[in-house]
């Protein structure tokens, strides 16, 4: 397999995957919360908190991978 089609290839399973890291990461946030709030009886505080956490952790992710791809591009054009 030519060295273009392999990279093309892993930066295509990297995207896919940064779309599951961000629903991940608000679900996540979303069951910590409610986990919480059953336990300490405050009603969705808790939830809304670390949904809004989650929503934060997720878009952080997709950040990094947007800047790593964006300096692996300017890597590969000064070459």
């Amino acid at each position: 397999m030519k060295e273009d089609t392999r990279k093309y290839l892993r930066e295509l399973a990297t995207a896919s995957t940064i779309g599951f890291q961000v629903v991940f990461a608000i679900f996540i946030g979303l069951f910590i919360g409610v986990w919480l709030d059953t336990v300490f009886d405050t009603g969705h505080k808790l939830a809304l908190v670390f949904l809004l956490l989650g929503v934060a952790a997720g878009f952080l992710n997709y950040f990094r991978f947007a800047r790593r791809q964006q300096e692996e591009e300017s890597r590969d054009s000064k070459k």
